[in-house]
């Protein structure tokens, strides 16, 4: 039973823990606080009048009739919205919108006969950028990744962006522009000489290969996506100036676009094939045998949206399912490119997928050692310490800003019943291979290692990020509900959660020597100074530690 007025008790690992002060937090001062935002936004907006503006969303078209600007906020009608593929509802005084795997809830305003919905925030959400250039509003992807991987070319961007290819001659050159992107990516990139990356215009990110191998990469037409992969031929890694070998081009390199033809497999209904206390598994049968899994994203914690491409089911259809013990709803669609189904589920889920034949497999699982708080061992783990400051910015230091917010965390874990460790309590340094030791010697229900950013160049990249290990499905679970919880009340821009291996191969140590769910949260960029300026705030510490916790308490299912 929660106990908030107990004072924590903390095991360390190898000396006695300097207990801190537990100071009670003012209730009724953190609910303003919480609202403050809102309410200074509904009286600045109710002030002022509407003013008609043209606004456009990364590659859609603009519209000049359903936005307006108020300050320096955007509104736009909700009909604009679904317009765009938005799920949008009116919920109390906000708007609850799903879009881009993620549910978020925005302020509203009517005005002038008007309902209408912040663009602005919503951007905020979703990690785009969002910026006024004269009457005309627009929000653009972040293209926030561009790297050479094992399997090719990759870019990602926060939100939905339309890629385009043309070729050049005179010299070779690959031409890949993403529409209604907006390049943010490092000056410091570690492609090769031969690959350049900049902007074509405002609304334009673009990407080059000038190398002779550019006539063979195969470049098919892609659809509009938040990750692009492109796969490369071996000769595009070599240096131009020692290639002799002729290279022969690829031929039909700008098929038709996805979805002018009719889908190549066709699905039938999703059927529970097994149902137990610790997972249910969903089949689904294809007309034809399938070579790659599905793509799985989380929307919220308790909602998977699963898609296969160039697909569509034989009937799309809403189910409630009221003898499942995990699912409680399926919904199946089409995006006119690939099959939709999205899964709703009654607590949070971890999930696996799989094809066998014309076989799709989908697992959700829960997490093990669920059942809440109480009595759970959770293992805290404040980056850094001692000898390594981690990042630092001036007088800010990485390892004194997470130091703070892990002892809180645990303060609140522990009044929830918790058995609660960290790894350092003091400013000293843990070795990286004893921390994830101490999470595996306790068998903890959890093991958070909690980080700050730093990139090279200064206000380069802005927003907060939670990791898990490779593709592990409980790490991941434990990361989104984190995330999804820390982005609600961080005020920097959620960048939602990575696999590790995007940064390392093998990952992080801290998250691969862990046999224990793990997560390694980074929660914004010491060297940006609106990150910094969240960072370093009063209340940072609080809101922090009270985000992790809920998000510990999804992941367990104590909510």
């Amino acid at each position: 039973m929660r106990n908030p007025t107990k004072t924590p008790h903390f095991v360390e690992p190898s000396s006695t823990f300097a207990r801190l002060s537990a100071i009670m937090p003012n209730v009724m001062k953190r609910w303003i606080a919480c609202l403050a935002p809102w309410m200074v936004l509904a009286c600045a907006a109710s002030a002022a009048k509407l003013e008609p503006v043209s606004v456009q969303l990364t590659y859609n078209a603009p519209n000049t009739t359903s936005a307006f600007r108020v300050g320096d906020q955007c509104f736009i009608e909700p009909s604009l919205a679904k317009s765009w593929q938005w799920n949008v509802s009116l919920n109390g005084n906000e708007m609850q919108v799903v879009t881009e795997g993620k549910l978020f809830r925005v302020p509203i305003l009517r005005e002038e006969g008007k309902l209408l919905m912040s663009l602005t925030e919503s951007a905020r959400y979703l990690g785009a950028l969002a910026e006024w250039d004269g009457d005309h509003y627009r929000v653009l992807g972040r293209i926030r990744n561009v790297e050479i991987t094992p399997e090719g070319l990759q870019v990602d961007s926060t939100i939905k962006v339309r890629p385009k290819y043309l070729r050049l001659t005179n010299p070779d050159r690959l031409v890949i522009d993403f529409i209604g992107g907006r390049m943010d990516v490092p000056e410091n990139s570690t492609l090769p000489a031969w690959w350049r990356i900049g902007q074509f215009d405002p609304s334009t990110a673009r990407v080059v290969l000038e190398h002779p191998g550019a006539v063979a990469v195969s470049a098919k037409a892609s659809p509009e996506t938040r990750q692009l992969k492109v796969p490369l031929p071996t000769v595009v890694s070599q240096d131009p100036s020692k290639i002799t070998e002729p290279i022969v081009p690829v031929r039909n390199t700008n098929p038709a676009p996805a979805g002018t033809a009719a889908p190549n497999f066709i699905l039938d209904q999703p059927q529970i094939a097994e149902d137990t206390n610790a997972s249910t598994l969903l089949t689904i049968k294809s007309s034809k045998s399938l070579t790659s899994p599905p793509s799985v994203q989380y929307i919220t914690p308790t909602q998977l949206q699963i898609t296969l491409p160039d697909a569509e089911f034989r009937q799309m259809t809403s189910t409630k399912l009221e003898s499942s013990r995990w699912i409680t709803s399926m919904q199946t669609g089409s995006d006119g490119r690939s099959a939709t189904l999205t899964i709703v589920t009654s607590r949070a889920m971890a999930f696996s997928a799989s094809t066998s034949g014309n076989t799709i497999r989908i697992r959700v699982s829960v997490p093990p050692r669920s059942g809440g708080l109480q009595g759970k061992v959770i293992v805290i783990d404040p980056g850094h310490g001692g000898k390594d400051s981690g990042a630092r910015f001036g007088n800010l230091y990485e390892k004194d800003i997470v130091l703070p917010i892990s002892v809180r965390l645990g303060e609140l874990l522990q009044s929830y019943g918790a058995s609660v460790i960290l790894t350092r309590s003091t400013d000293v340094y843990p070795s990286l291979s004893e921390r994830p030791a101490i999470a595996n010697r306790s068998q903890a229900a959890a093991f958070i290692s909690i980080h700050v950013n730093s990139i090279a160049k200064e206000n380069g990249r802005s927003g907060g990020m939670t990791f898990y290990h490779k593709q592990d499905p409980f790490d991941r679970l434990l990361a989104e509900c984190i995330q999804s919880e820390i982005a609600k009340v961080s005020k920097i821009p959620d960048l939602g959660t990575w696999s590790d291996s995007r940064i390392y191969s093998s990952g992080f140590k801290v998250l691969r020597d862990s046999t224990v769910p793990s997560v390694l949260i980074e929660l914004g960029f010491i060297n940006h100074k609106n990150d910094r300026a969240q960072l370093s705030s009063k209340d940072f510490t609080e809101r922090m530690a009270q985000a992790i916790l809920r998000g510990v308490e999804i992941f367990l299912g104590n909510k």
